[in-house]
């Protein structure tokens, strides 16, 4: 029962085909048998000029295949080069049956439905277009009216229906995508979590005992001692793997939010306080009529830090800080932007920013973005990244406001312009 499935799937990607364009294919094999049929059963006086276009036709579908076999991961500029080609088939085929009187303007249709679908709104409008140019040259002037002016409408109506669906099924299917990568993301880190959780615990106990030991015989020593100096530096990498431990156990078992209102601008200000500033510049573009937010300080204090200690490492050189706080236009989202003008992060590594133990530095853990991500989670929030290399990098952290039912319609349709 599966070997035949197997075998379409091997043919399929032999000739460098997905789904939609094996129906494509059909397709015009169908088209191609229905111009043989109707051919065939067409007036002696127009049978003569269909056979050769017919059989270009037929040569032009068998080259198209065999080029995107040869050359596959070309086939959506392929399309476009036999959108062009039909077209033309298409107003060659009018002009020799009877022009504004054929029926075949519905050739035009088919064509305009599929190049829509498949490309979107602008590819669905731009042939429509071409459509309704082609088929105003295709009979005499003038034509009969009304009967061109709604065929010539139901072409343009056509582009921008299929182009408005192909648009929201897009849109649709990146959204499913991301959730996918979600769900993948938060099995792996739960399985992660786990085995982390327990490793960490084993061994914190122990390295705690070994750095009290530690100072104990530091205590011990004469300060002129040279052994102190050696205890000094094994006390310091205890102390560095204990903090690496309980990251690593805050981020596999992260503590329930303790929710109470919280003020966001001085929230940030606290965090700033702590962070080391170096030769930095601090720009602070806080609004100050965002309301209060029911969330738990610590967690938000930690994912701030962990975001801010990130873009202060980014600009070792200096460089410029910037936060800035505002509410979405329809008052149901706070938006933290956090940017720096240092060194950036490349493209390959946008999308494993807040990925656990992912980190491009020597002695970073990758643990502090996805410490960060894991609290804004906590609160219902989402946290986001853009970054040119070279220029520096914009963190987002858009949280809930605790607002009445409707906040999320209201949302919805806010302005595009609205917020980052």
């Amino acid at each position: 029962m599966s070997a035949a499935p197997g075998r379409a799937v091997r043919w399929r990607r032999r000739f460098g085909l997905e789904p939609l364009d094996c129906w494509l294919a059909a397709l015009r094999a169908a088209a191609l048998v229905t111009g043989i049929a109707w051919w065939a059963l067409a007036p002696d006086w127009t049978r003569a000029p269909q056979l050769p276009i017919l059989g270009t036709f037929a040569l032009f579908t068998v080259a198209f295949y065999l080029l995107n076999a040869l050359r596959p991961g070309r086939i959506a500029t392929l399309y476009r080069v036999a959108l062009v080609f039909d077209l033309g088939i298409v107003f060659l085929l009018l002009r020799i049956t009877g022009g504004f009187a054929s029926d075949l303007h519905l050739a035009f249709i088919l064509l305009i439905a599929l190049h829509a679908f498949y490309f979107g709104l602008t590819t669905g409008l731009a042939t429509a277009a071409a459509a309704i140019g082609l088929y105003a040259l295709a009979g005499e002037w003038p034509p009969p009216m009304p009967g061109f002016v709604l065929r010539v409408g139901a072409f343009a109506l056509v582009g921008l229906c299929m182009g408005v669906v192909s648009e929201q099924a897009r849109r649709q299917r990146e959204a499913l995508e991301q959730q996918h990568e979600q769900l993948i993301r938060s099995e792996r880190l739960a399985t992660i979590g786990e085995l982390a959780a327990g490793l960490a615990h084993e061994l914190r106990n122990p390295l705690a005992g070994i750095g009290g030991v530690l100072r104990v015989l530091a205590g011990r020593l004469s300060p002129e001692d040279a052994t102190r100096a050696l205890l000094a530096d094994v006390q310091a990498q205890t102390a560095r793997m204990e903090k690496t431990l309980s990251e690593l156990l805050q981020h596999a078992r992260p503590a329930a939010p303790t929710l109470v209102d919280v003020d966001v601008n001085g929230l940030l200000e606290q965090s700033l306080r702590v962070l080391p500033r170096g030769a930095i510049e601090i720009v602070r573009q806080f609004d100050e009529s965002i309301p209060p937010l029911r969330a738990d300080p610590g967690l938000l204090h930690q994912a701030f830090l962990n975001v801010l200690v990130n873009a202060r490492q980014a600009m070792a050189q200096g460089g410029r800080l910037t936060l800035r706080t505002e509410l979405s236009a329809a008052g149901c989202t706070v938006r933290v932007l956090i940017s720096d003008t240092g060194i950036g992060i490349a493209p390959e590594h946008l999308g494993r920013v807040f990925q656990a133990f992912f980190t491009t530095k020597s002695r970073g853990t990758g643990l502090g973005l996805a410490i960060a991500a894991r609290a804004v989670e906590q609160h219902g929030g989402r946290i986001t990244v853009a970054s040119e290399p070279g220029r520096g990098s914009t963190f987002t952290i858009a949280l809930p406001v605790d607002a009445p039912i409707g906040c999320t319609r209201r949302e919805a349709h806010a302005a595009p312009g609205a917020g980052r």
